[in-house]
């Protein structure tokens, strides 16, 4: 089996146990997903990065195939998540790319042990877009609890995760066979409805991790899809504000997730950024 070839493993972090994929050799590159996905998302990316990078994409807890244990499910649960994840593995410092909660989840674990990254690339990530204001935030998580409480089949599931992608011919169908598999699995549905109440509820109060931002050590890198209906491209202009010196990209024809639907140019972005002298 080649090197590139992506291997399901498990850890056990904390007594639970984690599901992760793991491809490659060099530099350890930690790829970290977000909400509802898993590292199914990122297997169109794996081959690419993997051919100079040791790459590591871990199911969060909660997510894909990892166990879904009593939490508070915020972000910085998450950072800390993967400060140990890291610590385990015995990786030392590392690289990293995160998509939407796993953007903001490198950010937080970069800020809380910043000898353990290296560089970090952000796609669509959260921690610059504030959730819609009072009452319509409320509004926004009722509907989406209602969405989460319904029966659905795969069509349903489809149809609602088409809806991250400018052009719904490039989702990943791996994706939709993963997050229908786990439709009647309580613990999970109860991760899933935890975190996204918490992501609202630390998005009202971002000004102290932008005051935080300023310490960050690791270089960073946006990359945002310009057709993101979930996190508006206007807010990388908050992220060029409160980042030191971020390189920043914007993909045209491009949804909420750049790593799937333009995953070529997202590949060749981030190993332009990562191998940089």
């Amino acid at each position: 089996m080649s090197d590139l070839t992506a291997v399901r493993k498990t850890l056990a972090v904390g007594g639970d146990a984690i599901s992760y994929l793991e491809a490659g050799a060099g530099t350890p590159l930690v790829l970290l997903h977000g909400v509802g996905h898993s590292s199914t998302g990122w297997l169109r990316s794996i081959p690419v990065l993997a051919r100079r990078h040791r790459v590591i994409a871990p199911d969060l807890p909660g997510h894909g195939r990892s166990a879904s244990p009593p939490a508070r499910y915020d972000p910085p649960y998450f950072a800390r998540f993967t400060l140990e994840f890291i610590a385990k593995l015995g990786l030392g410092s590392v690289d990293a790319v995160g998509n939407s909660l796993g953007g903001l989840t490198a950010l937080l674990a970069a800020l809380e042990q910043p000898g353990a990254f290296r560089r970090l690339v952000l796609a669509d990530p959260l921690g610059f877009t504030k959730p819609p204001v009072p009452p319509l935030d409320d509004a926004v998580l009722h509907i989406i609890g209602l969405w989460l409480s319904f029966p659905r089949t795969r069509a349903l599931i489809r149809a609602g995760y088409s809806a991250n992608f400018f052009d719904a011919k490039t989702l990943d169908e791996a994706s939709v066979d993963e997050i229908t598999s786990h439709l009647t699995d309580a613990s999970r549905m109860s991760a899933a409805r935890h975190t996204l109440r918490e992501i609202f509820h630390y998005s009202k109060h971002l000004e102290p991790l932008h005051e935080r931002l300023a310490q960050l050590a690791s270089p960073s890198f946006v990359i945002w899809g310009k057709n993101d209906p979930v996190l508006p491209v206007k807010d990388v202009d908050v992220a060029r504000r409160v980042l030191a010196a971020p390189r920043i990209e914007v993909l045209d024809r491009c949804g909420h997730c750049p790593h799937i639907e333009r995953s070529e140019a997202f590949c060749a972005l981030v190993l332009d950024f990562l191998d940089a002298a």
